[in-house]
């Protein structure tokens, strides 16, 4: 049964159907379950807790053409214990999990099929700042999860560094003037094997 076979056998009975983006954070001392609206949502056998509001995600985008995109989700409204949290950023945030999904509900806040996985990726950095004493917002950024995977550890993907581990290596000597370059293709010349 695909994911939105229970939604659309609710839609075809007249039932209002209604949808709920939700974050799961894998912080290291406690992994958290939210949705932006208010109460407890169940879904995909846990619960996710509301943050009335508060909360939102930046748009959503598709890793294209070498890019990796940047997901920012932001928490407004907060009190200054915000700032021990962003402290202790560096080791209960980065290189952690998250996960935004999308989880269709019938009138009666039942789910209707199983959550839809619109992103993972990976925490990168919490920040925070202060519009007053107990006005704080805090954002937290996540990109995808093959955002490095093409260099080498502790590398980058440059000629120089090229060099140092592999000398002589030509393979990556116009790397610098193939960014937004386009190399037509021609079907019609036949490659010959040399």
């Amino acid at each position: 049964m695909g994911i939105f076979d229970a939604a659309a056998l609710a839609a075809l009975a007249g039932e209002t159907i209604t949808a709920e983006v939700l974050a799961f954070f894998d912080f290291r001392d406690a992994p958290q379950r939210v949705h932006a609206g208010f109460g407890t949502l169940r879904a995909g056998g846990h619960d996710w807790q509301g943050l009335g509001g508060l909360g939102s995600v930046s748009d959503i985008e598709s890793a294209v053409g070498g890019i990796a995109p940047v997901v920012t989700f932001t928490l407004a409204g907060v009190g200054p214990e915000i700032a021990r949290d962003v402290i202790d950023a560096r080791t209960a945030v980065k290189g952690r999990d998250c996960r935004v999904y999308l989880q269709l509900y019938g009138a009666d806040l039942a789910p209707l099929g199983g959550l839809y996985t619109l992103y993972r990726g990976v925490m990168d950095r919490l920040t925070h700042t202060a519009a007053g004493p107990d006005a704080w917002t805090a954002q937290l950024t996540a990109e995808t999860r093959f955002s490095r995977r093409g260099l080498p550890p502790f590398g980058n993907l440059t000629d120089a560094d090229q060099q140092r581990r592999h000398p002589g290596d030509a393979g990556l000597f116009d790397i610098a003037q193939m960014i937004n370059r386009r190399r037509p293709w021609n079907p019609e010349i036949p490659e010959t094997n040399s």
